[in-house]
């Protein structure tokens, strides 16, 4: 078993840079996070960090309160 596949099994979600901050992905298909329609793109380190843990551990609806709506203007998809 590969590292690789070893942190695909343990992590599901990721994040990367983007030209605006950071990037969510889902670490097995590479597709954007979407979180209410908003695409998880050209956050800030921490919040970036903080949404990808909250998505791997499929609870993201307590961490992330309140965290979205200052997000929901940036729709612009993120290039790698």
């Amino acid at each position: 078993m590969s590292i690789q596949t070893i942190h695909h099994d343990v992590v599901r979600y990721d994040i990367r840079r983007d030209r605006a901050g950071w990037t969510v992905y889902d670490v097995r298909s590479g597709a954007i996070a979407v979180i209410d329609e908003v695409l998880q793109v050209g956050l800030a380190m921490d919040e970036a960090d903080a949404v990808a843990d909250a998505l791997s551990t499929d609870l993201p609806s307590a961490p992330l309160a309140g965290m979205m709506p200052r997000y929901a203007w940036f729709q612009d998809p993120a290039r790698p």
